[in-house]
């Protein structure tokens, strides 16, 4: 045999022997790093449609199936799929009927053209976010709406329209709860609450009164007249349960697991900032 085919025969032996070795070397790797999937992720996948619409709000219905079981997301957002489908995902994820309540969008301002103040006039890109970015935005509450639609923009099913005072109306009929104006929103001022929660504070503002009313007339002024002139005296009879409603940093909050739809905070609200009841334009 000549050199050259020995030196031939022994690069090859090399560079198997080195194939061979890095095999076993990801082969072991494999499965030391390997993730277990969980199964319900497989099985919501099936019970989807297929149709890899987006319309839940997610790529296609196997990113929504995951976003389901690892995120906990609603498993009512398949508008093709509807209920039925949401049932049985439902059965998947052990979840009770209770636990399916639909939700929806709810906007936390009406500070809207009409009762705000600017610091400046803005000429930039009607977005939102572009506005957010040049000096927190041009609006004087820096905790308010800025009226570029945003949240309106990205919604899939038309649900949320823009007013003549630039803001945003949430049409809880059309509403499939999918969380996109939520993310889109650069103030945060769009939740997600149950449709059965038909008490919650139009306001975010966390100013003192006589500071938030130098940029908006039409917010929360932390009065706590909702507390102890209505809530408290509904769950007067009731020793384990003080209010439903907590004044936080000059800002009403509503506890949705305890509020019982009564209203009263709400008629009795001097701003007229807690909103009641479901339909955000009656």
């Amino acid at each position: 045999m000549s050199e050259q085919m020995i030196q031939t025969f022994a690069a090859i032996t090399g560079i198997t022997a080195l194939g061979i070795i890095f095999g076993i070397i990801l082969s072991i790797a494999k499965k030391k790093l390997h993730v277990e999937k969980d199964p319900r992720i497989e099985a919501v996948n099936t019970v989807l449609p297929g149709a890899n619409c987006g319309a839940c709000g997610f790529p296609g219905c196997a990113a929504y199936a995951e976003k389901v079981v690892n995120e906990g997301v609603d498993i009512a957002l398949c508008p093709v799929g509807g209920d039925e489908c949401a049932e049985q995902i439902g059965k998947i994820m052990g979840l009770s009927a209770s636990d399916m309540e639909k939700k929806i969008a709810r906007v936390h301002c009406q500070g809207g053209l009409f009762h705000t103040k600017n610091k400046y006039i803005y000429e930039g890109p009607r977005t939102c976010h572009a506005a957010n970015q040049i000096r927190g935005g041009f609006r004087v509450c820096s905790y308010g709406c800025l009226g570029m639609g945003d949240c309106a923009d990205v919604c899939l099913f038309n649900a949320i329209t823009m007013g003549e005072d630039r803001l945003p109306s949430v049409d809880p009929d059309l509403c499939t709860g999918c969380g996109k104006c939520v993310e889109a929103c650069p103030r945060g001022i769009i939740s997600l609450l149950p449709v059965t929660q038909q008490v919650y504070v139009k306001c975010l503002n966390m100013e003192k009164g006589p500071v938030m009313k130098q940029g908006c007339s039409a917010g929360c002024i932390g009065c706590r007249l909702c507390v102890v002139k209505a809530c408290k005296n509904v769950f007067a009879d009731n020793p384990e349960i003080e209010s439903a409603i907590t004044v936080d940093n000059f800002l009403a909050v509503v506890d949705g697991s305890i509020c019982i739809n009564c209203g009263e905070c709400s008629n009795i609200c001097p701003q007229k900032v807690i909103t009641f009841p479901v339909k955000e334009n009656e």
